[in-house]
């Protein structure tokens, strides 16, 4: 930054004359990996401004460690409103946020720090790959990274940026015209089949065969259950006698004793027991057998 001191009559003028910014031959642009929802009704997804400022000699902040990275977003004439207010000190207070679309007034414009240029680095690693515009949301402060009114069409411009002053000194190119997602009123999507692809309708027939088809099924299961119950159920008679079936004395087993395996067998009931027969009680008679 330059001062000069221009003396009119008795009382000197002070001016602050900042040098031209340099242009960067590189612009924004939407992020063309597979990430979801790069663009939205109110945000985008860009690519870093990773390798924009690397190769730049002669500037007022002269290291990566103190040299900020910004972005410019703007909409209508956001453009040529930051065009004329970008070779002012404290750019980042000219518009902020909170007012940036608010009145047709606004500057329609509004910046976003980044970062310091060495969070940056040549070439991109993991991590800096990406920066999402809007991920702050409904924000407050002046320059928080807020969505962006919804379906407008959005233009970007990184900047570098002195931090002793806030002054640009460094700019890339602006971006193509990126346009938002309008809202849909949602009485305008059609819910009839006629909005519907050919393939939908026919998985949603399938579905419903095989819906009907295990409805069906259960209900022939519950009918088979309760038809098998009432088979199963006996009539009592008042007054009747059930016979009960001894099944356990139809064909006994005799028992052994395993203690008394060893001695003589004595006679069952099945071997026929000779009895003698007495006379009388003189036991020097012998006794007939019978």
């Amino acid at each position: 930054m330059i001062k000069l001191s221009i003396v009119f009559g008795n009382s000197p003028n002070v001016f602050f004359l900042c040098p031209p910014t340099v242009p960067v031959n590189n612009s924004p642009a939407i992020n063309p990996s597979s990430l979801a929802a790069k663009l939205t009704s109110n945000s985008v997804i860009l690519m870093p401004p990773s390798c924009y400022f690397d190769n730049l000699n002669i500037l007022t902040c002269n290291s990566p460690t103190t040299c900020e990275i910004w972005l410019v977003t703007a909409i209508d004439t956001g453009v040529s409103n930051f065009d004329a207010d970008k070779n002012k000190t404290y750019i980042d207070t000219l518009s902020p946020y909170p007012t940036a679309f608010s009145s047709n007034t606004s500057k329609k414009y509004f910046l976003t720090k980044l970062g310091l240029q060495k969070d940056y680095p040549c070439p991109v690693v993991a991590g800096t790959d990406y920066f999402r515009v809007g991920s702050d949301g409904s924000c407050s402060t002046p320059n928080c990274n807020g969505i962006l009114p919804v379906g407008s069409t959005a233009r970007f411009r990184y900047v570098l940026i002195n931090p002793a002053n806030k002054t640009v000194v460094a700019e890339s190119l602006w971006s193509n015209n990126i346009t938002l997602y309008p809202l849909k009123d949602p009485e305008s999507i059609d819910n009839g089949f006629a909005g519907r692809s050919a393939s939908m309708i026919v998985i949603t027939s399938i579905l419903c065969s095989f819906l009907a088809l295990l409805l069906l099924l259960l209900l022939i299961m519950l009918i088979y259950v309760l038809c098998c119950r009432e088979e199963k159920q006996e009539i009592q008679v008042p007054g009747s006698v059930r016979m009960y079936d001894t099944h356990n004395l139809k064909d006994p087993s005799p028992y052994v004793n395993r203690a008394y395996e060893d001695e003589p067998q004595r006679p069952t009931a099945t071997s026929p027991i000779r009895l003698k027969s007495y006379t009388d009680y003189d036991l020097k008679k012998p006794a007939t057998e019978l």
